[in-house]
């Protein structure tokens, strides 16, 4: 490993970029009411941003199933991934990648839902981007290059730019140098700020920051299993089918729109479908190939 260094777990929530006590109701430990489910969420935007899009869920969930629900922040993928598995929050919005870490390391999470794409796909796609103005044409181009993940945890920010960096015939010594930024918005910073020549990330915000000229895509991958929402077992199955149908009903563009903040710019922004275990097989494939099921020692790339 070139000049490699990990900031994957990122440090404490900033005070000044948590949102007020009347825009959220955050959690801070695992005491609470009984009656009051806790919803956790892998950053993809700030804390502040990210709360803002989850709690109009939250309240949708509440109108919809008469439960009681409150908004967990947990500092790192890591932590959250602790937390869900330990059962310190109920459910959990996280990505793909995430749930087979937590499952390979037998947590006792099971899948509700998966978000369904603009164009009404329930997957996403990783986008590697550079600078407009990079000389770099294609993948292969990346050798000797510093390159930006997101965590080491995280779909669309490292599990997919790996396997589109192992398809173009790059292994993880083969890049200058690489770092884990914690975030697809903090991925992409470092490129814009020319500290890192590409950077893995959502497609999401991706395409958003190309079509307004701050980035351009290098390569785009093919379509992966999106990320959901995720129950911890204690869940009674009554609770875990009421939650999945109200989100399966969750109409964003119609007659849920009003009160939700940028939902179009989340990664489920036409709403849910129902997941299973078996969705994610593909990409499971490809984790034990790649040696990805380990977040947090030194990644590997096979022989």
């Amino acid at each position: 490993m070139g000049g490699c260094s990990d900031s994957s777990d990122l440090p404490l929530l900033d005070l000044n970029q948590a949102a007020s006590r009347e825009e959220i109701r955050l959690a801070i430990s695992s005491q609470g009411k009984p009656q009051s489910w806790k919803f956790g969420f892998d950053l993809r935007n700030s804390p502040k941003e990210d709360a803002r899009q989850y709690l109009p869920l939250l309240n949708y969930l509440e109108r919809t199933t008469r439960l009681e629900f409150t908004l967990h922040f947990s500092p790192s993928a890591h932590q959250l991934i602790d937390d869900l598995t330990r059962g310190k929050i109920h459910f959990a919005v996280i990505g793909a990648g995430s749930y087979l870490v937590a499952r390979h390391n037998r947590a006792s999470i099971r899948p509700l839902v998966r978000g369904v794409n603009a164009k009404g796909d329930a997957g996403y796609r990783a986008v590697i981007v550079v600078l407009p103005g990079s000389a770099l044409k294609n993948l292969r181009d990346l050798k000797g290059k510093r390159f930006v993940f997101g965590s080491r945890t995280s779909t669309q920010g490292y599990w997919i730019p790996r396997i589109m960096l192992y398809k173009a015939g790059l292994r993880l010594q083969d890049l200058g140098s690489y770092i884990f930024a914690g975030s697809h918005q903090g991925c992409v910073e470092k490129v814009m700020a020319a500290l890192a020549d590409a950077c893995g990330m959502q497609d999401t915000l991706a395409l958003r920051l190309i079509a307004a000229g701050r980035v351009r895509p290098l390569a785009i991958s093919e379509l992966y299993p999106s990320s959901g929402i995720f129950s911890h077992r204690s869940v009674p199955e009554d609770i875990r089918q009421k939650v999945r149908q109200a989100l399966i009903d969750f109409d964003p563009r119609g007659k849920d729109k009003p009160g939700l903040y940028h939902w179009e710019a989340t990664e489920m922004p036409k709403g849910f479908v129902a997941a299973s275990e078996k969705d994610y097989r593909p990409l499971q494939i490809w984790a034990e190939k790649l040696h990805l099921l380990e977040p947090l020692l030194l990644p590997e790339d096979p022989k």
